[in-house]
């Protein structure tokens, strides 16, 4: 599918992007559970004022959204979701691909994210986009590592 992506700014958005962000988060198969189960929409009007929040909506509603935030040569980009009943529709992609130019607009040499070591899928499509995992990351509390740091190197 091709997929129209805008940038979001308007703060009053806030709690739609929250409600997607909770309804792709809240039952994934993850020990801790996402920090982001955890934010308000203050905490999601704040990062749209610091943040460049990409987002994808189908027929009023959000259906996918990612925050892009520069980091030295870097363009993080964190907080991806899609609706549920959007997954594996090619919402992701078109998120990481809008990021992508993003990140090339802004003159950043790489792209870095996180990712759960037990959402193989996220992994996978991450590693279709290009990004390699650079590190592992064990959550305070945990034995064994919880998350991959990963990278995509620009030209």
């Amino acid at each position: 599918m091709d997929f129209s992506v805008s940038r979001l700014t308007d703060a009053a958005r806030a709690d739609e992007l929250l409600a997607l962000a909770h309804a792709a988060f809240r039952d994934l198969p993850i020990d801790p559970p996402s920090g982001v189960l955890k934010e308000t929409a203050s905490d999601f009007a704040e990062r749209l004022q610091s943040e460049t929040c990409l987002v994808i909506g189908s027929g009023g509603r959000l259906i996918g959204s990612v925050f892009c935030l520069s980091d030295g040569d870097a363009l993080y980009i964190g907080r991806l979701a899609v609706a549920p009943d959007w997954r594996r529709r090619g919402v992701a992609s078109a998120l990481i691909d809008a990021a992508k130019g993003e990140a090339y607009r802004i003159g950043a040499k790489r792209m870095t994210l996180k990712a759960r070591i037990s959402l193989a899928s996220n992994v996978a499509l991450f590693a279709r986009q290009g990004f390699t995992i650079t590190a592992e990351e064990t959550h305070a509390g945990f034995a064994a590592p919880t998350s991959y740091a990963m990278e995509l190197r620009l030209a």
